[in-house]
């Protein structure tokens, strides 16, 4: 079942020009998206330490500059790295034609990470007014959401069905 914009991208899909060029941009689309990926998952996994180093700091100095990095961190490294990797994958899905269960599944988990990183935005908010609002443990605890998450979008995307003739993943 196609949702309605998908048989747009079918059609603009079409249009677009093939061969070596076209395959070469879009494994630098494949590349992007795999780089950037990598880097919003391996920040998912930084914050958290960011975040319990937080409540230990003694000196006004020490806590200037770790709030400084940890904003540096989700705002100039991971929310660029988030957004690059969201959109090139948009893209990928329907330049590709990718359809399927496993697709779904991937999206909704992808949906996860993304309200995970809204809620770590929140969160380093909330530790700029007040460092000690929850002890250095609990914030590890945030450890857990990207161990579950981003060893399931891996499995999804390495257990995908394999592609058609037709050029659709079943």
């Amino acid at each position: 079942m196609r949702v309605p914009f998908q048989n747009i991208a079918v059609r603009l899909s079409q249009r677009l020009p093939q061969g070596p060029t076209w395959s070469a941009g879009l494994a630098y689309l494949k590349a992007l998206h795999i780089s950037t990926l990598l880097i919003w998952c391996a920040g998912l996994f930084y914050l958290p330490g960011l975040y319990a180093a937080h409540p230990d700091v003694d000196s006004h100095h020490d806590f200037r500059r770790l709030r400084i990095m940890t904003r540096f961190a989700f705002v100039a490294v991971i929310s660029p790295a988030a957004l690059v990797a969201v959109f090139a994958g948009t893209v990928l899905v329907f330049v590709a034609q990718v359809e399927g269960g496993w697709m779904a599944a991937k999206l909704g988990v992808v949906s996860l990470m993304v309200l995970f990183h809204l809620y770590c935005g929140r969160l380093l908010a909330k530790l700029g007014t007040e460092p000690a609002f929850r002890p250095a443990g609990a914030h590890l605890l945030l450890l857990i959401p990207p161990l579950l998450l981003i060893p399931t979008v891996f499995w999804l995307v390495l257990g995908k069905p394999p592609r058609r003739k037709g050029g659709h993943a079943a």
